[in-house]
């Protein structure tokens, strides 16, 4: 799964909270080679940036359906909201209540499912804050180039036969195995 946040100048009043850029955040689940599962991720979930002093949310907690290992395409977590101007050092992504809907005939770690499955994501709470260190990256009013924050959630290095097993798949395996890139790109 990848996650991009873009941030790109707005017109906002340099004097208030919303001064700075706007930032939008999407969600895809890109398959590594080929894909070998079909199904989805569907529950709550938000996403946040860290300035170094606090945890900017992107928005409150959306509902939302995405597909998993679809090449190329994304699903939207938040519509743009501007972000006060600042340099930013981690990605958080909040996931509650979310669980993956895998069909029949996907193949996992080789084996074909016999049968459709739900994995839950999260420990017994169901909620799971993936915190990622990024290059820090500054975030300016009126700048030439917009930033992309890209999440790979990588669904096929944490959806494995004993996740399927267990019906969950825990915090921490997700932890391990979430990057984040920035990239500037011309406006």
């Amino acid at each position: 799964m990848l996650l991009a946040l873009s941030a790109a100048a707005c017109g906002d009043s340099p004097s208030g909270p919303s001064a700075g850029t706007r930032v939008e955040a999407v969600i895809q689940d890109a398959a590594a080679a080929s894909a070998t599962v079909t199904g989805t991720l569907a529950g709550n979930i938000s996403a946040s940036l860290w300035n170094g002093d606090r945890w900017m949310d992107m928005g409150s907690p959306n509902g939302i359906t995405i597909p998993l290992q679809v090449a190329a395409r994304t699903t939207t977590v938040h519509g743009e909201t501007s972000v006060p101007s600042s340099s930013y050092s981690r990605v958080r992504l909040v996931f509650q209540g979310v669980t993956a809907r895998i069909s029949r005939g996907s193949v996992v770690e080789g084996t074909p499912l016999a049968g459709d499955a739900t994995i839950v994501l999260g420990g017994s709470d169901q909620r799971v804050e993936l915190t990622v260190p990024v290059s820090t990256f500054a975030v300016e009013a009126n700048a030439p180039v917009r930033h992309v924050v890209v999440f790979d959630l990588r669904s096929q290095q944490w959806l494995t036969a004993s996740s399927l097993q267990a019906g969950r798949v825990e915090d921490a395996a997700l932890q391990a195995v979430v990057t984040a890139t920035i990239r500037a790109e011309n406006r």
